[in-house]
């Protein structure tokens, strides 16, 4: 197994109020079931949970042809739910010539209504971290996933506790999280005091990405890496 993830963000001055992007870039190749993608999400404010834009570009798997596509929210109602404007084409069929691209239109296209409050389901990888370490109380959310612009309502994520867990040799004790939903195999997140995200356990431990340095991420064939 060779790959990597990386979340980046910052913050872009808007006429009201900065707005945080988060780009999120997962390469990575699992026994040939590919996650290559990159995900930058806009939202109102640090916590992430209200996104007003967002580009995708790439694939989650062997039988999903690479897309782009991008959304923006048009408004909110009085219920609070948002209105998505998507438009977007598969990779193949895209434009390539930059010059050529502005001149040209995404053959598709779809306005959605997203009940609040939606999240990308990548963005949760930045925002679970910065949950608190509780027992109680059960962060609830409707997770949209970026390749199909499906929406599964009331995924939840729970804090477990704190557990001594072996971590590239060494045994470190960390907070974990589980992130469960209906149709879903729970993903476990390990978080320390810090609330650096160290390792992620995807699809019951399917897929496993830990804390390492971009250089050792980009050499190792073994495991994955989360910068």
């Amino acid at each position: 197994v060779r790959g990597y993830i990386s979340l980046q963000k910052s913050s872009t001055p808007t006429d009201s109020v900065p707005a945080v992007i988060l780009s999120t870039t997962v390469k990575a190749n699992f026994s040939g079931d590919p996650l290559n993608f990159t995900l930058t999400t806009t939202n109102d404010n640090e916590k992430m949970v209200a996104p007003s834009k967002l580009v995708f570009d790439g694939t989650i798997g062997p039988l999903l042809e690479p897309v782009h596509f991008s959304g923006e929210r048009l408004k909110k109602d009085k219920k609070n739910n948002a209105y998505w404007q998507f438009t977007g084409d598969y990779e193949k069929e895209r434009e390539k010539d930059p010059d050529l691209q502005r001149f040209t239109y995404p053959k598709y296209n779809a306005t959605l209504r997203l009940p609040e409050p939606t999240i990308p389901s990548f963005n949760m990888w930045a925002i679970i971290p910065k949950l608190n370490f509780e027992r109680e109380g059960t962060f609830i959310y409707n997770e949209l996933d970026e390749t199909k612009l499906f929406i599964s309502k009331d995924r939840t994520v729970n804090y477990l506790g704190k557990f001594t867990t072996n971590i590239n040799g060494k045994n470190v004790e960390l907070h974990k999280f589980v992130q469960e939903g209906k149709g879903k195999l729970p993903n476990y997140y390990w978080v320390n005091d810090a609330r650096e995200l160290v390792q992620i356990e995807l699809d019951d431990s399917r897929y496993t990405f830990t804390l390492t340095t971009p250089e050792e991420a980009l050499k190792t064939t073994v495991t994955t890496a989360l910068n």
